[in-house]
């Protein structure tokens, strides 16, 4: 990363897995002789618009990243929000960035093409999140019945105007969400036309992003 760098992705990956269960955090499983987080580096060093890549990760797996796959590396935290704080200090530390992509290290399906989108649509809006509407019937505590048309779910990949987020995210917010901690004022794209990308949480989930994987090598 050099100071005149101005696009920036961020690869969160600092989980430990306890949901998954193996001997590893579920990042460096392999899926197809490959690394989970090999795949997601990859779709962003494909990327035409970003200047440079960090991933955020526990300093034990530092030197292996930065030595196998050419990327900044900062420390993670024992939380997400945690882990993202710090890779927004390094950042500005590091670089002159104007636009930051974040990406998660256990969404091996990611695609170039929708990182590069989300550079673009910073050139208008503060902020860029990936939604996705509910299709499954959805319930309340205290309601039976619950309109889903009023409600959608956010994930990764998000983009957001760096000065802006790195000004109001806060580390020790409940908030899980980025875009959340941003001022009501700010202009937020949602966009509902992303793939959604599976989230690598448990053990069975390997198959289904290796069959998507293989898919995809198979262009």
């Amino acid at each position: 990363m050099k100071q005149s760098d101005r696009n920036i992705i961020m690869v969160t990956a600092g989980g430990v897995g306890a949901r998954f269960g193996a001997s590893v955090p579920k990042q460096y499983v392999e899926i197809g002789g490959r690394q989970v987080i090999s795949y997601v580096i990859e779709a962003c060093r494909q990327s035409r618009q970003a200047d440079a890549i960090v991933v955020v990760a526990h300093p034990h797996y530092h030197e292996e990243l930065a030595n196998n796959y050419g990327v900044d590396v900062a420390a993670s935290g024992p939380e997400l929000n945690v882990t993202k704080r710090n890779g927004l200090d390094y950042i500005r530390q590091h670089s002159a960035c104007e636009k930051l992509v974040v990406v998660d290290a256990v969404r091996p399906a990611v695609e170039t093409h929708v990182i590069d989108k989300f550079f673009t649509l910073l050139d208008e809006y503060d902020a860029v999140g990936s939604a996705r509407k509910i299709t499954d019937s959805l319930g309340h505590y205290g309601e039976w019945v619950v309109n889903r048309e009023e409600y959608y779910t956010l994930s990764t990949p998000e983009a957001f105007r760096f000065a802006l987020m790195d000004r109001h995210f806060k580390a020790d917010s409940p908030i899980t969400e980025s875009i959340q901690q941003l001022p009501d004022t700010s202009k937020v794209f949602l966009d509902f036309d992303v793939p959604y990308y599976d989230k690598l949480t448990y053990p069975e989930d390997l198959v289904r992003l290796q069959f998507v994987l293989a898919q995809r090598r198979k262009g």
